[in-house]
């Protein structure tokens, strides 16, 4: 996928996602649903901007060049990759989904330990973001900031779960100043606001803070956006 737009190598996965049918999309962008994959390979930058407001994404997401392969499902991350070190095997029933002091514990010693895993197999303790063009680095804040935060929802904390994806492909949405009076956030001079479209999640926001002393990017918080469906509700 060399030196294709993301609208061409990532659309049909980014359907899947968001949960809206080849149908659906070509009707609401006018067209036949046999020409959807003819579409996803225009280069006309007015039919992707159609595209991303149908799509509800941001127009240059659609339009950056992507090198990478598509993140790995949710369910393939976990899989046992017969490594003897002590991994950390999560899945969604592991995570309570309860909104009990207990269950927020709970959640939060699932996301430390996660955490821990992914710094065994990644012992740079970074991914390289492809719309920021640069790595993200995981520090110490990045532990403790996600886990108080996202451990207040089941979304939030599946979430996490897909760290790797997150950091790879989330694109920027802006650039906000620090909040000084936050002494997690008073090592950074600025937060970027960042997105993703999360498998069985949906839209997640991750913060990361542009480091003041050398302008190192580090992941901040992860939280899902759309919170409001539960397991039990589903």
């Amino acid at each position: 996928m060399m030196n294709q737009l993301y609208f061409e190598a990532k659309g049909e996965a980014l359907l899947e996602r968001i949960g809206m049918s080849k149908s659906e999309f070509a009707r609401r962008m006018g067209i036949r649903k046999q020409n959807v994959k003819a579409l996803f390979k225009t280069k006309n930058l007015e039919t992707i901007y159609k595209a991303s407001e149908v799509l509800g994404v941001p127009f240059i997401m659609l339009v950056g060049y992507i090198e990478e392969p598509d993140p790995i499902p949710l369910d393939a991350q976990f899989v046992d990759d017969g490594i003897t070190h002590d991994d950390i095997v999560i899945s969604e029933e592991d995570i309570p989904t309860g909104n009990s002091t207990e269950d927020r514990r709970r959640r939060q010693g699932i996301i430390y330990s996660f955490y821990e895993d992914w710094k065994l197999k990644n012992p740079d303790q970074k991914k390289y973001n492809i719309a920021l063009k640069e790595d993200i680095n995981i520090r110490s804040v990045s532990l403790d900031e996600t886990a108080g935060q996202a451990s207040i929802t089941y979304l939030s904390t599946l979430a996490v779960l897909q760290l790797d994806a997150i950091l790879t492909n989330a694109w920027l949405v802006k650039d906000v100043p620090s909040k000084q009076n936050s002494k997690n956030q008073r090592s950074f001079e600025r937060m970027l606001i960042m997105e993703y479209i999360c498998t069985g999640v949906g839209r997640v926001k991750m913060t990361v803070g542009v480091r003041r002393k050398d302008k190192m990017k580090v992941q901040y918080c992860i939280t899902a956006i759309e919170a409001k469906k539960t397991k039990q509700e589903a």
